[in-house]
């Protein structure tokens, strides 16, 4: 264990190395958590290290601000991959020897592995050689990683196939497993025959967004996220199409992607492109002025394993229009704090938009109250401590799986004797 403890922290301070394949400056749901789980770590008093690809082909250690918080990044040269925005490829013939030397650097009392592929495989493969305690989180499936990569559709099932044999390579390795949602959990689980994930959200801070506190003056549709293909957005536009123009409602797309060029084509086929605005990258500031001046917010993907965009949207008080797929019927209570509706029903989705758009303020006000309430389930200050305890557990149970392997090893060479 490294530090001292503090009448806010009363227990002993962890160094938490954690290990991603994605992370800022990328932009999507997994890169996003690796920050803000490093930040919200680090305010606690953690010494927190970070093993990400480098976004260039040169490797570098070095001390990265984030959040006004000091992080310990490891970064390892990498390539792009060709055909997605923001995948990167550490070389897999020198990721293992790295993190290994790394990892004797840093000496951590837990790692916190993000994925099951390069980097992440690679560290939990050296920690588990180390017997220093392993925790994992899920945050892909390998069905989409396979279908975004431009790979040609005849070899994506074998490519997913062994995305689900590396999955189950990796986790069997960690003494503790997690995922953001029971459904993520469920599904890993009967993927790749682990028993045990723990659903444990991401999270949201809830103080960098404030609550509405009254209607919206303008008709705001948001959506947040990356423009690729299992986001599901020509549903969305197509169901833009068919408001009527006396709604006087516009739609923000925020994030950028490999389908943008498409689904501008496409708003421009529609007839809606002046209804429609792409931001491409926001800063963190305009996306949180983005979520206030929202009246609703969607989400159609059928692939979400939690969705942090549709927490911050909850945070900030937007009632929401969600597809009713995966893990995102977790978020909310159909006609609550939002809807679910049919995946790819356009119809459907602009009927419920609509409904949220023309809400009396008073109505409008109790359903975003309800957002509000429900997005303090999720509150990060619960999250961090939750992983915090699992850190320590993770300690304890490799503690006890490395004597019962020594036990084991006796009774073997006993047997021998």
């Amino acid at each position: 264990m490294t530090g001292t403890a503090s009448p806010e922290h009363p227990t002993e301070p962890l160094r938490v190395l954690i290990a991603t394949d994605t992370f800022p400056p990328d932009i999507n749901g997994a890169a996003r958590f690796a920050r803000d789980h490093a930040v919200r770590l680090s305010r606690r008093g953690h010494d927190v290290h970070v093993i990400a690809p480098s976004p260039t082909f040169s490797g570098h250690s070095g001390v990265t601000m984030i959040d006004d918080q000091l992080i310990r990044t490891h970064r390892l040269r990498s390539v792009k991959w060709p055909a997605h925005e923001w995948l990167r490829i550490a070389p897999p013939w020198e990721v293992r020897r790295r993190v290994g030397r790394i990892l004797d650097e840093v000496r951590p009392d837990v790692v916190h592995v993000q994925s099951f592929i390069g980097i992440g495989r690679g560290v939990a493969y050296e920690a588990h050689l180390r017997s220093i305690p392993i925790v994992a989180t899920n945050h892909v499936m390998p069905d989409n990683l396979a279908s975004v990569g431009g790979l040609p559709g005849r070899i994506v099932p074998a490519v997913t196939r062994r995305g689900w044999n590396l999955a189950a390579a990796v986790y069997s390795r960690a003494d503790i497993v997690t995922s953001p949602t029971p459904i993520a959990a469920d599904y890993l689980e009967r993927s790749i025959g682990l028993a045990s994930v723990t659903p444990i959200s991401c999270g949201v801070d809830l103080h960098r967004f404030t609550p509405k506190q009254a209607k919206p003056g303008q008709r705001s549709i948001l959506f947040v996220g990356r423009l690729d293909p299992e986001k599901n957005l020509p549903t969305l536009l197509r169901a833009i199409a068919l408001l009527d123009h006396d709604v006087d409602a516009h739609l923000d797309i925020v994030g950028g992607g490999s389908e943008r060029a498409v689904l501008e084509q496409l708003a421009e086929q529609l007839g809606v492109s002046t209804r429609v605005r792409f931001h491409g990258r926001v800063t963190d500031e305009q996306l949180v002025a983005l979520h206030h001046e929202a009246t609703v917010f969607v989400m159609p993907s059928p692939a979400e394993l939690q969705s942090i965009a549709t927490l911050e949207a909850l945070a900030s008080g937007t009632p929401v229009v969600l597809a009713d797929a995966m893990a995102l019927p977790h978020l909310v209570h159909n006609g609550v704090e939002g809807y679910l509706v049919p995946t790819y029903s356009a119809e459907e989705f602009a009927r419920q938009i609509v409904k949220i758009l023309t809400l009396p303020e008073n109505d409008y006000l109790t359903m975003s109250a309800h957002a509000v309430q429900r997005a303090v389930q999720h509150d990060a200050t619960t999250i961090v401590r939750r992983y915090e305890d699992l850190y320590r557990g993770a300690g304890t149970r490799r503690f006890a799986r490395t004597e019962s392997a020594r036990t084991e090893y006796r009774g073997r060479i006993d047997s021998r004797v």
